[in-house]
């Protein structure tokens, strides 16, 4: 028996389709037609514009897009932490300011292993 999370990403994706077609069909009445809309309150034409969806397409796909997010939410479960429970917290010590914090980096690793290779290497000479 399917959840409802797995019905609800295929009606946002379905919503999504519908949004999409109902926007090709709008650009095609405008291609194909030219009649002029008349606004009823100043009695003036409106120039509808071909390359600009209209309103209810715009809320279609959003709603749509929600409706997927949420349902791939649903259907994913619960949130985990993101911190591990191996890492440490890097605090600075009480009586030190906050300008700076300090890391554990590479270079303590880098340092040791230029000590240990320092003797073990010769001088490059440019035929001197």
């Amino acid at each position: 028996m399917p959840s409802i999370a797995h019905l609800i990403t295929p009606i946002g994706i379905i919503t999504m389709l519908h949004s999409a077609y109902s926007c090709l069909h709008y650009r095609s009445i405008l291609t194909t037609t030219n009649i002029d809309i008349l606004d009823l309150d100043t009695n003036t034409s409106i120039n509808l514009d071909p390359s600009k969806p209209p309103q209810d397409v715009i809320i279609e796909c959003v709603l749509g897009f929600v409706l997927c997010l949420i349902g791939q939410m649903m259907e994913k479960g619960d949130f985990i932490p993101v911190m591990g429970e191996g890492r440490k917290q890097v605090t600075a010590p009480i009586h030190v300011g906050r300008d700076f914090d300090l890391f554990h980096t590479r270079e303590g690793i880098l340092s040791e292993a230029r000590k240990r290779t320092a003797g073990k290497f010769e001088k490059w000479n440019d035929g001197e």
